[in-house]
């Protein structure tokens, strides 16, 4: 087995262990650079407590458990979470694409899908490239509005909010609809712009205040803010 030491934390939830072995399996063997820990719950209750203690980057998701199914932890999982399907039913997909699931794998799973997984997640995330390797020298978001490319300055960006399977892009001098979600779009923006609630993308430097659950920008803008949007904050000035 590889040393696992990248950057992300996984969690496995399959109510047997030969499930949980095999998910185990391939991330030691094909992500070790991807994923630096790896926690398993056999149950909701136990996979809610580890994702309160972890907050996981990647949840790999069993669905039919017993006597519960995996669908009902989407509901208790953070904004910044991402959720693969592990599952030995393919009928569920359509429920998956509604919960924009990174990939849909099906038991017993080869090396060739976790390969594909894996680009996906690189894809996804964006987070084993440094923002300034991700980015470049980019300044700004070019979107397509009625057939036109339109540049949007990232320091003009005020917050990004979720609409469906639509984002909506505010500035001071317009509001631009794309169709990309918040999951989706976020890879494509700076390191300082917060995913600070479900339906919120924030740059740090619009913000004037916040309390324990909303925040203002200063545009006086008022937004929800969650408990897991908090704790990035925080740790994004350097409060404990």
């Amino acid at each position: 087995m590889n040393e696992l030491h990248g950057p992300l934390t996984a969690l496995v939830l399959d109510d047997e262990k030969s499930g949980r072995d095999m998910v185990g399996y391939f991330i030691r063997e094909q992500a070790p650079d991807m994923f630096g820990q790896i926690h398993f719950a056999s149950n909701l209750e136990e996979a809610s407590l580890l994702i309160d203690k972890y907050t996981p980057h990647v949840v790999f998701l069993d669905i039919q458990l017993k006597g519960e199914l995996g669908f009902s932890l989407s509901s208790k999982l953070p904004p910044n979470t991402h959720t693969v399907i592990v599952s030995a039913y393919p009928e569920y997909a359509l429920q998956a694409i509604k919960m924009e699931v990174v990939d849909y794998l099906l038991k017993p799973i080869s090396e060739s899908d976790f390969q594909d997984l894996k680009n996906k997640i690189q894809k996804r995330l964006g987070t084993l490239k440094t923002p300034e390797n991700a980015l470049g020298n980019k300044t700004s978001l070019v979107i397509r509005e009625s057939g036109t490319n339109v540049v949007v300055p990232f320091q003009d960006i005020e917050y990004v909010e979720a609409a469906g399977a639509y984002s909506k892009i505010i500035t001071a001098q317009k509001e631009h609809l794309i169709s990309k979600t918040l999951k989706v779009l976020s890879p494509s923006l700076p390191s300082h712009f917060v995913r600070v609630h479900r339906s919120y993308l924030v740059p740090v430097d619009q913000i004037a205040t916040f309390k324990s659950n909303h925040l203002c920008l200063k545009n006086g803008k008022n937004i929800a803010l969650s408990k897991t949007g908090r704790k990035v904050l925080q740790s994004s000035y350097g409060i404990g």
